[in-house]
């Protein structure tokens, strides 16, 4: 998202003159000595899909039907330079609250999400981010709402997303088997990534007609539309921008293009991109090809569960990692392997899984009694049928379905949206740090001078939550030696969460204080001693801590019993 849409430089025009060869060309189509033609993928990108559904079914299509969306288009496109290329915020509030029956605070949700599942740069975001900080009224962000665009064509083709299915994100892959295993093999056909592609196939008519020019062709604005839902490559090694492959020499002679370089006939265009469309290359059946990253050691490595990645596979920003099956283990891991990448946490139990590093985004389902605490994630936490878990992370957006008797401690940009399903959800200001936290926040384009945890929006009736009371309001200390400059919680406390930990310090130090007056002789100090171990002991056995501490000081790879971070 953009602040001034006025001031927003139009993307650039596609030129009208053709590369006459693939040596002109940004990636050559040409591979090997017989100069063979490397096949074209197009798949499905899955973060739109993942994180941006915020309704379905019915609901989606009364608002989001392809007639009311051809309508908004041909509106943004006669309105001017406020809706078209760019649309501005105050634009959008006009059509939402007059035309869609959405209220304020749902017409800047669509635009917000639509942000947070967008590829932005990350220096703009945080300096809106800063904007908002400083903003003393609710008129004063409002204001500066009414200043935001997006891409007309791009947050089209997200309106229309809203009529797909919410799909369980991870349906092969939560099952109590091992995994990978020949019984999930035989699932894959029915994951997300399959869905994803069958959606998009079923509806890829309609998406390119709202796209199209009034002419009926699909100009250049409308194939770089498509890449906030399309990914492609020529070698499955690297990403290339549709808008750059539909110009590729080998690619004009049957797409459709035209002979001045600007548009495509939209039959051709469209038959041309069915025919290179493809299940995800980097998702769950890479995945299930990837090697278990021996960097990411379970401390109890006897145990059940697995981590692996696509990373030594998949380009730079479709690495994934995925820990399953994770149960009775302290797993930690710093930023190496994590940065940038989509991390999925499935079926895991009674587990303590630590991954201090930079996250593109995180998906959490079908766990239980676990605690996670996680780094920064520069978009959306999604958590769906959970159970007992205690989360601590810093993120832009957190959706949660489906989950119960959770304690959340959270930093977030936006609200938290609550689907249908939640039972007893505790939210809980953050309340711990690690050396590196300010600097993966800043690459996160996350400010810890805005913190909506105690915002929860709720999308639908049938979800519980409530604030956390201060008395049970602990800081948490991470058990792991790390560089890094941050010292302290970043994040400002409410007070009344402040001054119950400040109350808490105070009466360890009047207890501390009575032992010290009390003059006890050595005999009874030992007694005392004994007492406070024995209790110590019997609340560490109750609570499961023990192990997270036996896991940490019997760590097989680190040699000593000084906790490090792999």
């Amino acid at each position: 998202m953009a602040e001034k849409p006025e001031e927003k430089p139009e993307p650039p025009e596609a030129s009208s003159s053709l590369p006459c060869s693939s040596e002109s060309t940004s990636v050559s189509l040409v591979h090997g000595t017989e100069g063979r033609r490397e096949r074209v993928a197009v798949w499905v990108n899955p973060v739109p899909l993942d994180g941006g559904i915020l309704c379905s079914g019915e609901k989606a299509s009364s608002k989001f039907s392809f007639s009311h969306l051809k309508k908004i288009v041909t509106y943004a496109r006669n309105k001017g330079k406020h809706s078209y290329p760019w649309l501005s915020f105050s634009i959008w509030h006009h059509i939402a609250k007059n035309k869609l029956h959405l209220s304020d605070e749902t017409a800047w949700l669509y635009f917000e999400t639509f942000d947070t599942v967008s590829d932005v740069d990350i220096s703009e975001r945080l300096k809106l981010v800063n904007l908002l900080s400083k903003c003393p009224s609710d008129e004063d962000v409002d204001r500066l709402h009414r200043q935001v665009c997006v891409d007309t064509l791009k947050f089209i083709v997200f309106l229309y997303l809203q009529n797909a299915p919410r799909l369980s994100l991870c349906a092969p892959l939560v099952t109590g088997e091992e995994w990978p295993s020949p019984e999930t093999d035989k699932k894959l056909k029915s994951s997300s990534d399959h869905a994803h592609l069958a959606f998009v196939r079923g509806h890829l008519h309609e998406i390119l007609q709202l796209l199209s020019n009034a002419d009926g062709m699909i100009g250049m604005e409308g194939v770089r539309a498509l890449e906030f839902l399309l990914l492609s490559s020529t070698d499955k090694q690297s990403h290339t921008p549709l808008t750059s492959l539909s110009l590729q020499p080998n690619e004009i002679t049957s797409n459709g293009l035209l002979e001045d370089g600007s548009s495509f006939s939209l039959p051709l265009f469209e038959t041309w991109l069915r025919s290179h469309l493809v299940i995800n290359p980097f998702g769950s059946q890479a995945m299930k090809g990837g090697a278990r990253d021996k960097k990411c050691p379970c401390f109890r490595s006897e145990s059940y569960g697995r981590v692996v990645s696509n990373i030594q596979l998949a380009p730079k920003g479709s690495h994934s990692v995925l820990l399953h099956g994770i149960t009775k283990q302290t797993l930690a891991k710093d930023q190496s392997g994590l940065e940038g990448a989509s991390v999925y946490i499935r079926n895991c139990k009674s587990s303590y899984i630590y991954l201090l590093g930079p996250i593109k985004s995180i998906v959490i389902e079908k766990c239980s009694r676990c605690v996670l605490v996680l780094g920064t994630v520069e978009r959306s936490i999604i958590i769906n049928n959970c159970n007992a878990l205690c989360l601590v992370t810093a993120c832009r957006r957190l959706h949660m379905s489906s989950t119960s008797h959770s304690a959340i401690h959270l930093l977030t940009m936006t609200p938290p949206l609550l689907f249908p399903s939640n039972r007893d959800i505790i939210f809980a200001p953050y309340n711990t740090y690690y050396p590196q936290l300010e600097t993966h926040l800043a690459s996160a384009g996350l400010s810890p001078d805005i913190n909506m945890w105690d915002k929860p929006h709720l999308l639908s009736p049938g979800s519980d939550w409530s604030l956390m009371d201060p008395r049970n309001f602990y800081s948490m200390e991470v058990p792991f030696v790390m560089e890094g400059d941050t010292k302290r919680n970043p994040c400002k406390l409410p007070t009344v969460y402040k001054e119950a930990l400040i109350q808490r310090q105070r009466r360890i130090a009047e207890w501390q204080q009575t032992v010290k007056d009390a003059r006890l002789s050595q005999e009874k100090q030992q007694q005392l001693q004994k007492i406070i171990q024995d209790r110590f002991r019997e609340w560490l056995e109750a609570t499961g801590h023990q192990r997270e501490i036996y896991d940490l000081g019997h760590d097989p790879t680190a040699g000593s019993n000084t906790s490090t971070m792999k």
